[in-house]
C-alpha cells in the first residue's frame, strides 16, 4: 500500500511513523520539513496528567471553549486518547518539562510543554526519525497543484517542484497541510499556511465545515508575526491600555484568561476606546530569573524588538492564529471523498467547535494521526492508475495581490464583521480568483494565490451565511448566540453551502 501525506507538522510527520510500519509512505511539503505552524507551536499539548484533574474536567473546558458547537464525539475520542499520544512522543525521544502549565479556559494544570518551544523541539524529534525510515520518502520544496480522482475516488496528486509536474498515485491520500493564517495581514503562522489543503480538497469535491471560525491570538508581539504564548497569561500576566488600566476583568469575570474570542474582541475595542493599534501585556510581577527560565524564547525574541519583558510590559496586539474549521471528516479521518484523509488543522471532525480550547490543537494533530494509521493499518487500498495531468508552467509572481488578499480579510473577514464589509469583500475577492483563472499555467506562487483566495472565499461565504455571533464569528449586525437559529455546523462545497 501506498501512502501519500501532503504537509510536515506533527499531525503528518507523527501519522507517517506510525503508517510507515506497514505501508510505503510519501511525504510531499512545500518548504522544508520543519516550515509548519507546528515547529513555532510554543504551548505544548492538553492532556490529564495530574491527579487533580480527569478526563470529564477536561472534556468540559473543552466544550465550554467551544462555544456549543463542539462534536461531543471527537471531544470524547481525543482527550481519552491524549495521554498515550505523549508517552509515544516520549518514545520518540521528546523530553518534557516535569511541570504541567495552566491556560485559559482551562480548569487545572495540564498543558504538557518543552519550555517555550514545544513544538520545535517535536519537530526535531519527529522529523530525525523520518529521515532514518526507509519506508518514508520525502519532497521538499514541493508543492501540491491539484487532487486526482477516478471514478470520485482520490487516487493522488499532480506535484510541482521547481519547474516540473509530476504525478504521485496512492491508495490513501492524507491532507496534513495545516492552516491559513497567511490569509490575514497580520497572522503569527509561517508564509507556508496559506489555505492550501482547504482548497486542494474543495476543489476536489469534498465538503468543508465551520471554514467562518478563525480564531484570533490575543497577543501577537506587536509588529512582528511573533505570538506571546498564552501560557504568560496562565501564569499570571495581565492585559493593560495604553492607560495603564487591567481591562479584562470589566469585560469577563474570567480577565485574561477568558476564552481567546473574548479577550480577542474587547482587545480591539479597548484598541479603538483608546485610539491605538496595540495594547500591552504586564509579566513584571513574576520574576526576572523565572520569566527567563520559563520563557527562554519568547525574552530573547522581545530582546531583539527592544523591549526587556522582566522590566517593562510586552506591546500585544491580536492576531491570526487557527482555522477552527476545515475538511469535515468523521471519526476515522475520512473526508467525504474516498480514498483522501484529513488530520490536523486542515480538517475539522467538531473537536474545536466555535473557538479552540489553548493547546487542544497538538492534541488533536496526535490523536487523528493515531486514529487514521489505525483506520488504515487492516486496508488495503491498492494503487489505482491516475493518468498523468500536465500543466503548463509560467513565470507568475503578484505580490501585490498577495497583499490585497490579505489586508481585504484583516480589514472586512477579521476579529468584527458586518455584512456590508463581508460582501464587498466577496465581490473583490471573486474577481480577484477570475483574474488568477485566466492565467494560463501555473508557479508556485501563482498555485499559492489560487489556493488563498480560494480558501478566503469560502470563510467569507461561511461568515456571511451565519446570522448569530459565536465564538471566533463576531457580526455586528447579529451581535448574540442564537442556539434557536444557529446551533449547527456550516458545510461547503462546490454544491453549495448548507448547514446542519
Amino acid at each position: 500500500m501506498k501512502i501519500l501525506v501532503i504537509g510536515s507538522g506533527i499531525a503528518g510527520l507523527g501519522f507517517a511513523l506510525k503508517a510507515a510500519e506497514f505501508a510505503e509512505v510519501i511525504i510531499v511539503t512545500k518548504k522544508e520539513l520543519r516550515d509548519c505552524n507546528s515547529y513555532y507551536a510554543q504551548g505544548g499539548l492538553a492532556a490529564v496528567f495530574d491527579k487533580n484533574d480527569n478526563f470529564e474536567l477536561h472534556i468540559k473546558d473543552t466544550l465550554r471553549a467551544g462555544d456549543g458547537l463542539c462534536n461531543e464525539d471527537a471531544v470524547k475520542l481525543v482527550v481519552s486518547n491524549a495521554p498515550k499520544q505523549i508517552l509515544w512522543l516520549k518514545k520518540q525521544g521528546v523530553k518534557f518539562d516535569k511541570q504541567l502549565s495552566k491556560e485559559a479556559v482551562h480548569s487545572r494544570a495540564r498543558i504538557v510543554h518543552s519550555g517555550d518551544i514545544t513544538g520545535e523541539r517535536i519537530e526535531e524529534v519527529l522529523i530525525a526519525n523520518i529521515k532514518k525510515n526507509p519506508k518514508i520518502k520525502v519532497y521538499e520544496d514541493a508543492v501540491a497543484v491539484e487532487l486526482l480522482k477516478e471514478e470520485n475516488r482520490c487516487v493522488g496528486a499532480v506535484i510541482l517542484k521547481g519547474d516540473k509536474t509530476f504525478t504521485i498515485c496512492a491508495g490513501a491520500t492524507v491532507l496534513a497541510t495545516g492552516g491559513l493564517g497567511r490569509l490575514y495581514k497580520n497572522t503569527c503562522n509561517p508564509d507556508v499556511a496559506t489555505g492550501d489543503g482547504f482548497t486542494l480538497a474543495y476543489n476536489a469535491g469534498a465538503e468543508l465545515e465551520d471554514m467562518e471560525f478563525v480564531q484570533f491570538h490575543p497577543t501577537g508581539l506587536y509588529n512582528t508575526p511573533f505570538l506571546i504564548s498564552e501560557t504568560l497569561r496562565g501564569e499570571g500576566g495581565h492585559l493593560l491600555n495604553n492607560k495603564g488600566e487591567i481591562y479584562m476583568p470589566k469585560y469577563h469575570r474570567d480577565g485574561e484568561l477568558a476564552p481567546r474570542d473574548v479577550v480577542s474582541k474587547f482587545t480591539v475595542d479597548e484598541m479603538k476606546k483608546t485610539n491605538t493599534d496595540h495594547v500591552h501585556l504586564d509579566v513584571t510581577h513574576l520574576g526576572a530569573d523565572y520569566l527567563k527560565k520559563r520563557f527562554p524564547r519568547i525574552y530573547a525574541r522581545c530582546l531583539e524588538q527592544g523591549v526587556d519583558l522582566t522590566k517593562e510590559p510586552i506591546p500585544v496586539t491580536p492576531t491570526a492564529h487557527y482555522s477552527c474549521g476545515g475538511v469535515k471528516i468523521n471519526l476515522k479521518a475520512e473526508t467525504t471523498i474516498p480514498g483522501l484523509y484529513a488530520i490536523g488543522e486542515a480538517s475539522c471532525s467538531g473537536f474545536h467547535g466555535a473557538d479552540r480550547l489553548a493547546s487542544n490543537s497538538l492534541t488533536d494533530c496526535l490523536v487523528f494521526g493515531h486514529v487514521l494509521a489505525d483506520n488504515l493499518r487492516d486496508k488495503n487500498h491498492l494503487v489505482k492508475e491516475c493518468k498523468d495531468k500536465q500543466f503548463k508552467i509560467v513565470k507568475y509572481n503578484n505580490n501585490t495581490l498577495k497583499k490585497e488578499i490579505q489586508s481585504i480579510m484583516w480589514d472586512k473577514v477579521g476579529i468584527i464583521r458586518t455584512e456590508t464589509e463581508l460582501g464587498q469583500a466577496l465581490k473583490r475577492l471573486e474577481t480577484i480568483k477570475k483574474e488568477l483563472d485566466k492565467v494560463d499555467g501555473i508557479s508556485h506562487e501563482l498555485v499559492e494565490l489560487r489556493d488563498m483566495v480560494t480558501a478566503s472565499i469560502v470563510i467569507t461565504k461561511c461568515a456571511l451565511a451565519r446570522k448569530e455571533s459565536r465564538g471566533t464569528h463576531f457580526l455586528r449586525e447579529y451581535p448574540k448566540r442564537d442556539d434557536e437559529r444557529w446551533k449547527k455546523h456550516s458545510v461547503i462545497s462546490l454544491g453549495g453551502l448548507y448547514h446542519s
